[in-house]
């Protein structure tokens, strides 16, 4: 049975036909008591997320094709490419602490995602076929990540994965890997803004498979 949040919870966000809790939470609030608190950033729903499901809102994958919510914390991003999208995906962190967050968002919005914990470096090609869409908001934020992203971009195109779109706010190892991306592959970064639920803005990353 699904978990009703009231739509004038104070303590709640709808957006684009998803509901997602804030840390103030009771809900969100029992989780933290009962498990360890997520370790690599996984104690928040970034910005960039929303900007990322309007991108795959604009041009979405087909209906029942498989997405992979890269990086996928409390699962904003993949819970909406489910639920609007029809996308059977693929929720992975390398931070197991995320995975009580998502379980609880995936069954307040009536979806069902596929945790995977797993870290970059290792997603290999028996995962990566079959994956039509890779998405991933806020993933590149240290410096060591971006060899590990653009390594990972190229073994997902190579197992046939047609597109990969990574949003950032403007951090310098993002604008490292876009440029790594436009010299090697058919890559593009446009700029995107939103006013809901909070304003916010983002550069996208998206890469096609050639």
């Amino acid at each position: 049975m699904t978990t009703r949040i009231a739509r004038d919870d104070p303590r709640a966000i709808h957006s684009r036909s998803i509901t997602v809790l804030k840390p103030s939470h009771a809900l969100v609030r029992k989780i933290k008591r009962d498990h360890p608190e997520p370790a690599i950033h996984g104690n928040k729903v970034w910005n960039s997320s929303w900007l990322l499901m309007d991108q795959l809102k604009k041009n979405p994958p087909p209906e029942g094709a498989t997405l992979v919510d890269l990086g996928c914390g409390w699962g904003p991003l993949g819970i909406y490419a489910a639920k609007k999208l029809g996308q059977h995906v693929i929720a992975m962190d390398a931070d197991k602490g995320v995975f009580p967050y998502l379980e609880l968002h995936a069954e307040i919005n009536g979806v069902t995602v596929e945790p995977l914990q797993c870290r970059f470096e290792k997603l290999g090609k028996t995962r990566l076929a079959g994956v039509h869409t890779m998405a991933g908001a806020d993933i590149c934020f240290w410096d060591e990540l971006t060899p590990v992203l653009f390594k990972m971009i190229r073994r997902s195109l190579k197992a046939g994965v047609k597109r990969i779109i990574i949003a950032d706010p403007g951090r310098d190892p993002f604008y490292q890997l876009a440029e790594m991306c436009e010299k090697k592959f058919d890559a593009r970064v446009i700029e995107r803004t939103t006013r809901k639920p909070k304003k916010a803005e983002a550069d996208l990353l998206i890469i096609e498979a050639s």
